[in-house]
Formats: C-alpha cells, structure tokens, sequence
C-alpha cells in the first residue's frame, strides 16, 4: 500500500471483504471505509439467499401472489440478473437456485416450492420496484449481488473524496480514483489452490473470478460445479476457472458464468460489452480473449504457475 493508505478486512457476503482507501483528508478516511462497509451490509441484508428477513426471501414467499415492493439494492441487482439473460438467451439464469438447493450447495427457503417449468423469464419487473413471479421459483442473486457490492462500495469511496479505493471481495475486484495505483491479479492454479498463477496488474477496472475447485465438497461427495448449466443442469466441477475483465464488478461477474458455459461462443456478448476474459484450465493452460493481457499490463508472460 501507498503511504496514508488505510485497508480494512471484514466478514460479508459470505466471503471476507476488504476496503482501500485514500483521501487528502487523511482524518476522513476512516468514515469513508465505515460508509463502504454500510452499502455492502444493506445488499447483503437485501439479498441474503439464507436469512428469513431479506427481500429476497420475501419475494419467494410473496412474488408468485401478488407484485411484491423491493428496496433499490435488489431492483439494480435484479434488473440487471433479467437483462443479463436476455443478452445470453438464458445461459445466465437466476432462477436456478432449486438445483443448488437440491444438490446441498443452498438451503431451502421458505416458503412454497419452486415450480420446475420456472426460469428467468417468469420474473416480471413492474414500475415503482415492484416484482411479480408468474410462477413459485427461488432465485440466487449471490455472485451478482457481490459484485454489485464492490460497485456500490468503490462508488460511495469515490463521493466521500477517495483518490484512490479498491474493494475485493472473494474475487471481485474494483479499483478506481484519479490516483488509482494497481492490484496486483493473481489467480489460484485450479487443480492445486496452494499455487498461484500472476497475471498482471489491475488497474482503473473491474475484475472478477468464478473456479469451480472453490465449491465446498461435504465428506464422501462428489464435486459438483457451482456453475448449473439451466439447459442441462449441474455438472461434475471440473478444475477450471473464469476471469472477465470490464468497467464494474456486477457485469464481470455475471460473464463469468457465461463464459464458463459457452466458452468461444460468449465472444460476440463479451466484445459487445467491452469485456475481456480468461480461462485457465489445468495444467497451467490459460485461454484469453484479444485484449485481455493489454487489460492488465502484464509485466512477464503469464502461463507459469508458481508457489506463492
């Protein structure tokens, strides 16, 4: 860290979250960090797929009777779930929870059980943030919902005077300011997560990374993918992981999904987007879009995997 930089660890979101931050003001920077750290304890309030008294448990109760009112957390998250599966003709589908439920990776909500003919496009967002299921289905923000996070976070730094802020939480990694300095972007080799791959320096942007070798295992089970495919279902978790570079953390965390379900054919979307993206499969093979080593400036030739 630079010096007058303060940096601060905490537990939300299922992950920890770490927060950066710079001022002139040297004074009001802790204020700042407590801001940050607000925005991301409201979504996780908002979106918490396990607590009874977040909205979005509520919208499994409620969604399918009547149009159910939400807070603006979940209306940009959720909006930008729907519009994410349309851009991906539903490979991005947020209404698959029911198969991570099943298979142990989710608890069950409560409430009705999901209808099995459900998808993304049962989800109707009316005005004044109201949301209407046309069908019982159980949704999972949480990958989005984190990145979403890191943006609101890094966007309340930048108003509070940050010159520089960069919030990662568990992979999603945003870094802005006019005196932004790089983070560095290492990800854990797939097939041995104490070895790590160096890939760069990230700058002003976004990134995120979703490995399937990270899902919990419980004892005498297999390894399922928390990747479900909504054409085929879960998979064997395979080790592999995606990493999309793009201006916020909300929509690079989103492509990770994609691109780990299409591969080559998410290419059209990702260049749509001004996205860029890598896919590091065991052993040490890295697979990246045109762009995507530029994004970071990489100082040596990734591709070597080494201990850390």
């Amino acid at each position: 860290m630079t010096p007058g930089t303060l940096r601060r660890l905490r537990p939300w979101l299922g992950t920890y979250v770490a927060v950066e931050a710079r001022l002139d003001d040297a004074a009001a920077t802790p204020p700042a960090i407590e801001a940050a750290y607000a925005e991301v304890a409201a979504i996780h309030a908002a979106l918490s797929f396990h607590a009874a008294d977040s909205e979005l448990s509520r919208l499994h109760r409620e969604a399918h009777r009547r149009p159910t009112p939400v807070g603006p957390h979940s209306w940009s998250v959720l909006t930008a779930a729907v519009q994410l599966a349309a851009a991906s003709d539903g490979v991005f589908d947020p209404s698959v929870a029911p198969q991570l439920v099943r298979h142990g990776a989710l608890p069950r909500p409560h409430g009705p059980d999901a209808d099995a003919r459900a998808s993304w496009r049962d989800i109707e967002l009316l005005d004044d943030r109201r949301v209407r299921f046309h069908r019982p289905l159980w949704i999972d923000l949480g990958g989005i919902a984190k990145g979403y996070a890191v943006d609101r976070a890094i966007d309340t730094l930048l108003q509070h005077g940050a010159r520089h802020a960069a919030v990662n939480a568990g992979g999603d990694l945003r870094v802005a300011g006019p005196d932004a300095h790089g983070q560095p972007l290492v990800l854990r080799d797939p097939a041995d997560p104490t070895r790590h791959l160096p890939l760069g320096t990230l700058g002003v942007g976004a990134v995120a990374t979703s490995g399937e070798f990270l899902l919990g295992r419980p004892p005498g089970a297999a390894a399922i993918s928390p990747l479900v495919d909504p054409r085929h279902g879960p998979r064997p978790a395979r080790p592999c992981s995606v990493t999309v570079i793009a201006d916020r953390c909300m929509l690079a965390d989103g492509l990770t999904k994609i691109v780990a379900l299409l591969g080559t054919a998410s290419l059209p979307l990702l260049e749509s987007l001004h996205a860029h993206a890598a896919i590091l499969e065991a052993p040490d093979q890295l697979h990246t879009t045109a762009g995507f080593r530029d994004a970071l400036g990489h100082p040596r030739p990734p591709g070597t995997t080494h201990h850390a």
